[in-house]
């Protein structure tokens, strides 16, 4: 079946990508879209959006750009210098082979000048150093991203005048631009067409998952706020039960959905497809049930959303995002998808923020940020509940939430090292072994 992908790049890419892969590839449509701001970049992507499987950008920066505007993710986004690391490895063997060049004076994007070269050559540490710096931009805003391209020429330029560099590989046209009046030679890191054609074939494949994803099994479940053992003896309960599931049907019927519906004398659950679920929550962005059953039938109560490979893994998931609701002290619905990654989605479109807590929006802006999961961001703050403070130690995180004292560390570190965390000094648990640093956490609770 043939798939329309989109490519969005900026004018030179464009016409590189135009003479060596054409419009065509395998059968499958290719559409080219030129930007030149990163703004207008996203403006193209979010106009488009609805017309096509999958978007192609040139790099990590504006790879980054599209994920600040499609959160939740639900378009195929990939950049096409997915093998960028052997495009690195065939240009470092032509420059090294020439004996011209030492490899301390090569500048590449991702390597530190105090990385010795060789070093990472040898360790064929390419590709994971390749990663870390793509996802260094994710999280970022379009102003960050604008800066750090502006940083990243300026240093080359500073490493130039400074005599320190000869030659640079790079994935950034800006960078060629910028040395341009500098005594350096500068290459841009074009994919092969072999590169392009592999990047294509993992993206048709990305399409095909996700057309079965759209086909698993998803779980809506409606808990009133009761005591079971008490409403069991409540003479209106079977009517109040009726009334809910009339509801719902109604609502399934409103968004054209063939209705499965099983109550267990308490809850209620909705079966369907994760696609269903998606457009119900507009692409798991919101959730308007609880609000809807509020006005209608006076629920009180949680809606909790799972999917699964199958509907026993999709129940079983929306009984663990029950579960960790209750723990939250905000109106918010729980999402637990198949990768068994927590999503908070407010309740309504329009719903206003909480008047205390942390929002859905800035939990996930702060788990990007910190490549953290929106999970782990909400364990912390169960942890400054429970401990009546926002001065967390790792043993704290510890004792409370079961995490490591590796995991401990690395999730309070990245939380100092982005802003949502300062030390503010030390504490020493028993008279034996190091002290623990005291981190005072700036998230709302």
């Amino acid at each position: 079946m043939q798939k329309k992908i989109a490519f969005l790049l900026q004018e030179h890419f464009y016409h590189y990508c135009q003479r060596t892969i054409g419009d065509t590839w395998e059968g499958h449509q290719l559409t080219y879209f030129c930007y030149t701001t990163l703004k207008e970049m996203q403006q193209l992507f979010l106009e488009n959006k609805p017309y096509y499987d999958a978007f192609f950008v040139s790099g990590p920066l504006p790879l980054a750009a599209l994920w600040e505007v499609d959160t939740p993710p639900y378009a195929i986004k990939d950049r096409i210098v997915s093998y960028l690391a052997n495009t690195y490895r065939i240009l470092l063997a032509l420059l090294l082979k020439r004996q011209s060049y030492a490899p301390s004076r090569i500048g590449i994007d991702f390597l530190d000048e105090n990385m010795p070269l060789i070093q990472v050559l040898e360790d064929d540490r390419l590709p994971e150093l390749i990663e870390e710096h793509d996802r260094h931009f994710m999280g970022m805003t379009t102003e960050e991203l604008d800066q750090q391209e502006v940083l990243l020429v300026a240093d080359y330029r500073r490493r130039c005048r400074e005599g320190k560099l000869d030659v640079v590989i790079t994935n950034y046209n800006s960078v060629v631009q910028g040395l341009a009046g500098e005594a350096v030679e500068c290459y841009y890191s074009y994919p092969s067409r072999n590169a392009i054609a592999q990047s294509l074939d993992q993206c048709v494949k990305k399409i095909q998952t996700e057309t079965l994803r759209r086909n698993q099994s998803a779980v809506i479940r409606i808990s009133p706020k009761y005591d079971l053992l008490f409403r069991q003896f409540t003479p209106n309960h079977g009517l109040e039960l009726l009334s809910l599931k009339s509801s719902l049907v109604e609502y399934c019927r409103r968004h054209q959905i063939e209705p499965v519906l099983k109550d267990d004398l308490a809850d209620v659950e909705l079966y369907l497809t994760v696609e269903q679920l998606g457009n119900l929550t507009k692409q798991f962005t919101c959730c308007d049930l609880p609000l809807l059953l509020g006005e209608e039938v006076g629920f009180q109560g949680y809606v909790s959303l799972g999917s699964g490979e199958d509907l026993s893994a999709a129940r079983s998931h929306a009984m663990q995002a029950q579960d960790y609701r209750t723990r939250l002290e905000q109106e918010v619905c729980i999402y637990l998808d198949e990768q068994e990654t927590i999503h908070s989605l407010p309740i309504s479109a329009g719903a206003a923020p909480a008047k205390t807590g942390i929002s859905a929006d800035h939990v996930s802006q702060v788990a990007n940020r910190c490549h953290l999961s929106a999970e782990t961001v909400y364990r912390v703050i169960s942890a400054m509940k429970t401990e009546r403070t926002d001065i967390l130690t790792s043993e704290a995180l510890i004792r409370n939430e079961g995490f490591s004292l590796r995991v401990a560390n690395r999730v309070l570190s990245a939380l100092t090292a982005n802003g949502y965390a300062e030390i503010v000094g030390q504490r020493r648990i028993g008279n034996k072994g190091r002290p623990q640093n005291l981190h005072r956490i700036f998230l709302d609770h």
